[in-house]
């Protein structure tokens, strides 16, 4: 069953906004391998690697749809920031403008009475929510190191061991 033409059109939007984001974490694991921070780096690597997830899973349901995938130019990320603190914000800021995005294609199904669509947004308002506290709290690791470098590579260690605090889905 096809769907209205607005909502593959958002959907489509919503592949790149999820493929932008994904290219943003890769930039952002490339800025921290720069400063020698692998444990970021991975860290970023594997949401670059979510993200890339989120849009297929977006890919595969216009086409379940008998919709049609369109894709677009990816813009370029931004690569330099002045400390681990301003990355990671920076990242929090854009999970917020992708909780945004979410909500708009889900409010336009509402309208349209896209229940189908709605149903499989759920999960991604449900992995808005976890993904903007678990930035949430890196963000506040991060800030409580302050200007000490130490206590920022344990935490760098800690990411690359895997020990975000995240509870295990």
């Amino acid at each position: 069953m096809s769907f209205d033409s607005k909502i593959e059109a958002a959907l489509n939007a919503q592949i790149n906004n999820e493929l932008n984001a994904s290219y943003t974490y890769l930039a952002m694991a490339a800025y921290f391998e720069s400063e020698d921070l692998p444990g970021f780096a991975a860290w970023f690597r594997g949401h670059a690697a979510e993200e890339n997830d989120h849009a297929m899973k977006i890919f595969d349901f216009i086409y379940k749809r008998d919709g049609n995938v369109e894709l677009n130019g990816i813009e370029k990320p931004k690569a330099k920031y002045g400390s681990a603190k301003d990355a990671v914000a920076y990242a929090l800021a854009h999970e917020k403008i992708v909780t945004g995005q979410i909500h708009d294609i889900f409010s336009m199904c509402n309208s349209q009475k896209d229940f189908g669509t709605q149903n499989m947004l759920h999960w991604f308002l449900e992995e808005q929510v976890e993904e903007e506290d678990l930035f949430r709290r890196i963000l506040a690791q991060v800030e409580a190191t302050g200007d000490n470098k130490w206590y920022l590579t344990q935490l760098d260690n800690q990411l690359e061991r895997g020990d975000t605090g995240e509870t295990p889905k």
